[in-house]
This record gives structure tokens, sequence and C-alpha cells, in this order.
């Protein structure tokens, strides 16, 4: 009588298909069909696989459970009386395992380690020990060696040698500043005066006996005078202003840093010079 494995075996060939066949189909390794048609019980991993490998190879064929359910049960039975008469040999081999740790250290070896490690810390200090008294006695000999060399004085600082003054310019003493009135334009035909002062120059401007302007004029500044008939001028610096007259710039009337009166009319200007100073050693200056 055949097998359950050799009717699967039969019933698959008379419908073509092949081992791998049924692998692809029901995704289960072709060993284990291979070990159904031997009826080889023991080649699957277990009765449960067994059991349901069988039910989807049958599924495939097309076959009813009737066919196979009671040859399924048979076949198990059989597999596991035969695996309860098998007696289990286990193997005449020595098995060598490490002891139980029992938590206990011994004593000698950790006095080992602590004297081992309090000498490294005894070896530190005295080398850090060493190393600062070395540099303790380095800086002291470094205090001693400056303390007894020779100071040298600081050198002195060198003169400062003062710049040379600017020439001083004399000047005649001048009156207070008195606020000028108001100058009005000379008529036609008149005396029209413009001082321009290249340097610092005090001026003053009388028309008659009234003054016109007295003050000093910045080095730069020009100041502009008129009268109908006569403008009499005291320059302080005659050689530092530049007069223009009626039109006409007229050459310095003195040297730089002397007083110098001049009189300006419409028909020309007179240069008052200063009076030699008398055999007593006095002398009057003319009064504008």
């Amino acid at each position: 009588m055949a097998t359950l494995g050799q009717r699967l075996r039969e019933e698959r060939e008379k419908r073509g298909l092949s081992i791998d066949d049924l692998a692809a189909q029901t995704r289960i390794n072709s060993q284990y069909f291979l070990a159904i048609e031997k009826d080889d019980v023991s080649g699957l991993p277990g009765g449960f696989f067994y059991r349901s490998f069988v039910r989807q190879y049958a599924r495939l064929l097309d076959l009813p459970a009737a066919a196979y359910q009671a040859e399924v049960d048979r076949s198990l039975e059989s597999d596991a009386s035969i695996s309860a008469t098998q007696e289990t040999v286990l193997p005449d081999r020595q098995i060598n395992v490490p002891p139980i740790p029992t938590g206990r250290a011994d004593v000698i070896v950790e006095t080992r380690r602590w004297i081992i490690r309090l000498g490294a810390l005894a070896v530190v200090i005295v080398v850090c020990s060493g190393i600062y008294t070395f540099w303790q006695r380095y800086q002291m000999q470094r205090e001693e060696a400056a303390k007894s060399a020779p100071q040298r004085p600081a050198p002195a600082p060198a003169p400062v040698v003062p710049a040379p003054a600017p020439p001083k310019v004399e000047q005649a003493a001048v009156p207070a500043p008195v606020v000028p009135s108001p100058v009005t334009a000379p008529p036609v035909g008149g005396v029209q005066l413009i001082v321009r002062a290249t340097e610092l120059s005090w001026i003053g401007v009388w028309q008659g006996e009234r003054l016109l302007f007295g003050d000093v004029i910045p080095a730069g500044e020009s100041r502009g005078f008129g009268a109908p008939d006569r403008l009499r001028v005291r320059f302080g610096n005659a050689g530092g202003v530049e007069v223009n007259w009626n039109g006409q710039t007229i050459p310095a009337t003195g040297p730089r840093g002397q007083v110098r009166t001049v009189d300006f009319r419409t028909d020309g200007y007179t240069v008052i010079l200063p009076p030699k100073p008398a055999a007593d050693g006095t002398s009057t200056p003319p009064q504008p």
C-alpha cells in the first residue's frame, strides 16, 4: 500500500508540478516538501509544521482532508513513540566551569595595591616639592643679584632749547580804543582812504579835532575812511600797513614798528616825521 508521501508525489506529477513550483506558491522551503514525500517526519521542525505543510500541499493538489488526515495522525504517533524509546546519552566529556566569584577580595592583593598607590602618591609629592623649592631659590638669587648690582644713574634729560622769540615790534603808546563815530561817504573830490593791515597795527584817524577811529587792526583786515577836505592818520606800525589814497597805493610811510603821522588832503599828503630829541632829552610830539 502506498504511503501518504508517495500518493502526494504521484498526484503532483499527474498535474505537472515540480517541488520548486510548490515552494514558489507557498513560500515554504522545498526541502520540507521533499521530506513529506519521503515520509520523513523528523526532517520537519515539528508535528505542528508537518501537519500544516501537508495540509497546504494537499490543498494545492485539490485533495480533500479525508484523503490525508488519518495518515498524518498515524505518522505523528509513530514518530512520537520512536522519540520516547530513544535514550538520551550525555557526552562523556569533562566541562571546566570557572568558579563562581564569592564577592570577597584577597586581602594580600588589596594590601599590595594600596601600598603601590600610596608609594606613587608620595613620589608625586616629593617631586612637586623639589620643583617648588628650586623655583623659590632661583627667585631669591635673582633678587639678591639685582640688589647687589650697582645702580646706574638715570640719564639726565636733554636740555630744552627755548624757541626763539618773535621779533618785538615797538609800538608807540596809543590811547584807549575809542568807539568811532559813523563815517559817511565823502563828497566827490574829497579824501578817501582804505587802510589794509599786513601785520598787527594800531591806527588813529582824525577829522579836524574829532576822532573817527582808534583801534588795533589784525593782519589781513581793512578799514575805509573819508572826509570832504582833510584826514590825519597816525600809524602805530607804519611798515605794517598798506594805504590806498583816492584810488592810489602810496609807498610805506615808515619802517616796521615805528610811528608815523600823515596828513591826507585832496591835492596830496604829507608825512610828519617825529621831532628829533632836544639837547636836554625832551621832545614835543606833534598834536593832531
